[in-house]
């Protein structure tokens, strides 16, 4: 009996096994570099690394999606992964220094490019590629001290058409400064930043 055939023809857009030996299930694919405090950084080069934790990466292989496996890119987002800073307040004209202003020091000028084998995607304004689903940012004061927590708002960015990551093919989302000729900006405090990729992964029937 062919796979799906005795379901309803409602839900035939819905299936996610194929007569190819595969099914198709929502997934996200995403890695985490850290900015250092120090700035200086040239280039963040993502889904490079392996045998991290969980909340680190989920990639398995450097660089590149294992046989079988395939990945349909839907949206892009970057994630701040700092935490609410208490710092003291600057003067009225000065930049007010913490969390948030780490946020927008980093995506003012940083720009993300996808290259997928010998060809790239982008570039895109690092400041156009939200997380979409986080705690949202706020900034207060109180005498002086200065509260913070900043992070991208916004829906994730579309791609349309969608991007394919096929088997063994090599792919890296690179992010760079290219207007700093020292690289990434000083900030207060290392901060790791998330890439995620959001859509699609075609894997073997278990």
């Amino acid at each position: 009996m062919a796979i799906n055939q005795n379901i309803p023809d409602a839900w035939s857009s819905y299936v996610t096994q194929t007569n190819l030996g595969l099914e198709v299930v929502p997934a996200v694919l995403y890695d985490t570099l850290t900015l250092p405090a120090a700035g200086g950084t040239q280039e963040l080069r993502f889904y490079q690394q392996i045998n991290q934790p969980l909340d680190i990466t989920n990639m398995k292989t450097v660089g590149m999606l294992s046989n079988p496996e395939a990945f349909l890119i839907q949206t892009i987002g970057f994630f701040f992964r700092g935490s609410p800073q208490s710092t003291t307040a600057g003067a009225a004209s000065a930049e007010q220094q913490g969390q948030f202003d780490d946020v927008v020091r980093v995506t003012n000028v940083g720009i993300a490019e996808l290259t997928i084998g010998n060809k790239k995607y982008g570039p895109w304004p690092l400041w156009r590629l939200p997380a979409s689903t986080f705690t949202k940012g706020l900034m207060s004061a109180s005498g002086a001290t200065v509260i913070n927590y900043g992070q991208l708002d916004g829906p994730m960015y579309p791609l349309f058409p969608n991007l394919m990551l096929s088997p063994l093919q090599p792919f890296v989302m690179s992010v760079r400064w290219p207007s700093s000729a020292t690289g990434s900006p000083v900030i207060t405090a290392n901060t790791p930043l998330e890439c995620l990729f959001d859509g699609q992964l075609a894997r073997s029937i278990q």
